[in-house]
């Protein structure tokens, strides 16, 4: 089947609304049909075969160490800790929506999570207190975007999974990116505030509150830091972490007693949903990626990418604009699983160090998220906030020219990836 077809194929299936993974098994199956030399039952084994990796392991272990996280209390206890950071500054709760997402983003490492979570709870709020429903629902989505950056971001761990990166690394890569959004987050939301006069939405609290709120937040700024030196260590595996990650969050479930069973129970059950979809955009894609490998695809990106980029700078600018547009469209699970065999060795031929591409990857797949016009992270928020597209769009414009510009400084400056990312 030629580029063209397949590419037809894929729209086709995805315009006529299927959900990405049937999108991506449709697609298979009718690239499977077109060429005879592809077995149909070797198709189906690679189905099965792309879930049936070790490493992945851990996703469904981050997964249910962030639900066990929330319903522990501890995500309470860190949103008090982001008001008290926050509460003297201008625009004090979109402030609260940007810390907390970093705070969070140690047990979250889901964008799409981190934006539902916010906008059924803060954004309500910020709207109470003078907060245009736009401006609120684009920080809350901007804000998102940092989750999947800092450890354990779900989206690192698929990218060294598909690439064969070093997982450990990839995470003390992301650290750094992510706390540089955090900065630029709030210089936004500060501007914005002393345009619109949100002005302050607290008081600042005393030094006793201060520290009191910062040891209630404690054992979740713990966890990110347990599970980078884990790995970096050789104590455990990024799987292992995952367990470890587990048996920590249930430790705090036991000692503060804010759950119950059926908690517990709602616990398991959102895990075993969110992972069964995860797996299932796995299975389809890996088996996409099977045949498109057969037609020697890969390479032939490869090659073109190589070709089109007479230095490292243009092929970031390529694949920035490639991604950026496949963000519109795909959600980022899918579009790493396909996309990151293909672009890593062009950047890999170029010299490009594979940490630093695969924190840019990810940070451009899941930029795409919250554009227009199916950006997955910005339907998500809005379907909460029941904000109009169009509104959101107008909103986020500023916003997207302040992560664009953040692309452009983790491309041209590899140590923003690097520095942290070899130690």
């Amino acid at each position: 089947m030629s580029p063209t077809a397949l590419l037809g194929v894929f729209l086709s299936l995805t315009v006529i609304g299927l959900p990405i993974a049937f999108v991506l098994l449709g697609t298979g199956i009718a690239m499977t049909l077109a060429d005879p030399d592809i077995l149909e039952v070797a198709y189906i084994q690679n189905v099965i075969v792309g879930t049936q990796s070790f490493p992945l392991i851990a996703i469904p272990l981050f997964i249910l160490a962030g639900e066990l996280m929330n319903i522990s209390g501890i995500t309470r206890r860190l949103m008090d800790f982001a008001q008290a950071l926050t509460a003297n500054m201008i625009g004090g709760l979109a402030q609260v929506n940007i810390v907390l997402s970093t705070l969070k983003a140690g047990m979250m490492g889901s964008a799409n999570a981190d934006a539902a979570m916010d906008a059924k709870t803060l954004v309500p709020e910020m709207v109470k207190r003078g907060y245009s429903p736009a401006y609120a629902s684009v920080v809350t989505a901007a804000s998102a975007l940092i989750a999947p950056m800092i450890p354990p971001g779900i989206g690192l761990i698929l990218y060294g999974f598909v690439t064969d990166t070093s997982i450990g690394q990839l995470f003390m890569a992301g650290i750094l990116p992510g706390l540089i959004m955090t900065v630029a987050m709030m210089a936004m939301s500060h501007w914005v505030a002393k345009r619109r006069g949100y002005g302050r939405d607290g008081e600042p609290l005393a030094r006793g509150q201060m520290w009191r709120t910062f040891f209630g937040s404690v054992p979740a700024l713990l966890m990110p830091v347990i599970i980078v030196l884990g790995i970096r260590g050789g104590i455990f595996t990024a799987s292992e972490a995952g367990a470890v990650a587990v048996v920590y969050s249930l430790i705090f479930c036991v000692l503060y007693r804010e759950c119950g069973w059926k908690d517990l129970a709602d616990a398991l059950a959102s895990t075993a949903s969110t992972t069964s979809v995860i797996m299932i955009v796995l299975a389809a894609s890996a088996a996409l990626s099977w045949t498109l490998s057969f037609e020697q695809l890969p390479q032939k990106v490869a090659e073109m990418l190589v070709d089109s980029s007479s230095n490292q700078l243009s092929l970031f600018l390529i694949v920035a604009v490639l991604l950026l547009i496949a963000g519109m469209f795909v959600e980022g699970t899918a579009l790493i699983l396909i996309l990151a065999p293909m672009f890593a060795p062009a950047a890999a031929k170029l010299n490009v160090d594979p940490v630093h591409f695969g924190i840019f990857f990810v940070y451009m797949i899941h930029l795409g998220g919250i554009t227009p016009p199916v950006g997955t992270i910005m339907f998500t928020t809005c379907a909460i906030t029941r904000v109009p597209l169009q509104d959101f769009i107008r909103e986020s414009l500023p916003w997207l020219v302040m992560l664009l510009g953040i692309a452009a400084l983790i491309a041209a400056v590899p140590g923003t990836a690097t520095w942290l990312g070899y130690l």
